[in-house]
């Protein structure tokens, strides 16, 4: 009988993108190079869930302003915790736009849309949905940029370095 590949069994990647996404924002200054968007912002806002891996799940949740400014959050990757789940403020020219992110799945939940400009009901329909394949598009872009990284294993073990080495910064000796 054929082995059954698990449900999940990528489902790591969405905690690695995550945990990436932070680590890239905060060592370029929060804009983040889509080779089809070009620079885009990013900076997590008010919540940020990590999670260790294996059978027993333990998370961190942490509630701030800057949640991955905080030292918990910090502590939290120090023992080998991943971003599970994420508030991010994502900003691609002069749209801004703000989301929820489950790493397992990629799944966007509290959209808030830039400022709607059409003034008739279809139109603002119309412009709405356009936003929302927008925002999706550009997780979709950031996603994969970080999956054609993570699978060059040449371009990943430096990147894979810098990213070990800014999760111990600030460690205790």
């Amino acid at each position: 009988m054929p082995i059954q590949p698990s449900r999940d069994r990528f489902a790591f990647l969405g905690r690695e993108f995550l945990t990436w996404l932070w680590f890239e924002a905060e060592r370029s200054g929060g804009a983040v190079q889509v080779e089809s968007l070009g620079p885009v912002r990013v900076e997590f806002g008010q919540r940020l869930v990590l999670e260790s891996g294996g059978a027993v799940r333990e998370d961190s949740t942490v509630k701030a302003e800057a949640p991955s400014l905080a030292e918990e959050a910090r502590t939290a990757l120090r023992v080998g915790k991943k971003v599970s789940r994420a508030r991010l403020l994502v900003d691609v020219g002069e749209r801004h736009f703000e989301l929820g992110i489950d790493a397992e799945t990629l799944t966007l939940s509290g959209v808030k849309l830039p400022t709607l400009l059409a003034g008739e009901d279809a139109q603002r329909l119309e412009e709405r949905l356009h936003l929302i394949d927008e925002v999706e598009n550009i997780v979709d872009e950031l996603y994969m940029t970080f999956i054609r990284l993570r699978k060059d294993a040449d371009a990943w073990a430096p990147v894979r370095e810098a990213l070990r080495a800014w999760v111990l910064e600030g460690a205790q000796a």
